[in-house]
């Protein structure tokens, strides 16, 4: 083979070579170019998860004030198998502290549903002086909705939930004379006697029981 033929075929092969690898490389740019960088894929997922967690907590849960408001009672629950997240000792402390009445007067303690408010609500109502206060809190989250307050010049006597006859107690007596789903029930002073009034609901037939806390009498009407 003469010299100039070699060297004419030693150029073809580099040139050859030489595109083939050009090729290549140009090929595997694009493919990089196309997918994020390690800390690009790590920022987009933080602020994925950033955002999920608007609706509450960084890490996406709920606050407790949300739960809380989420958290209510059925308009038809029966109170003698479920009961409100607050308890009436609770109401009536934040009722309470809502008048700010140092010689304040509590005469009544009742729960019901409010269909107007759409809540189990419970209604405390503290005579002081010549203004009686009924303050309206949220039986679910234990906030106070309104503060009723009139003039009044109505003797009244102080209720207890606990002397001389508890919730419990009381109950206990009420349903021997009636049946049915437990659909409200309060504590007050009326007609000179502390009393518990329980409201049942048998089937539609509505019967209202009332237990003397003192003499234990009951009645129903």
């Amino acid at each position: 083979m003469n010299a100039k033929r070699l060297t004419r075929i030693t150029t073809i092969c580099t040139l050859s070579a030489g595109l083939a690898l050009a090729g290549c490389s140009s090929s595997g740019g694009d493919s990089s170019s196309d997918s994020p960088a390690p800390d690009e894929t790590r920022s987009e997922s933080q602020g994925e998860s950033q955002e999920a967690g608007d609706s509450g907590s960084a890490d996406g849960s709920k606050s407790a004030d949300e739960s809380a408001s989420a958290s209510t009672t059925p308009e038809d629950a029966d109170l003698s198998k479920t009961m409100p997240s607050t308890s009436a000792e609770d109401a009536v402390k934040t009722a309470e502290d809502k008048v700010k009445a140092k010689d304040g007067i509590l005469h009544a303690v009742e729960l019901d549903y409010d269909s107007d408010d759409g809540k189990w609500e419970y209604d405390v109502k503290i005579k002081d002086g010549d203004t009686d206060h009924k303050v309206v809190i949220d039986a679910d989250s234990g906030k106070v909705i309104r503060d009723e307050s009139e003039s009044s010049d109505d003797p009244e006597k102080a209720i207890d939930l606990k002397s001389p006859m508890t919730y419990d107690e009381a109950f206990d007596l009420a349903k021997k004379k009636a049946s049915g789903s437990l659909t409200g029930w309060k504590l007050e002073y009326d007609d000179g006697q502390r009393e518990y009034q329980f409201d049942f609901d048998d089937n539609g037939d509505e019967v209202e029981v009332t237990v003397d806390v003192k003499s234990k009498k009951v009645m129903t009407d």
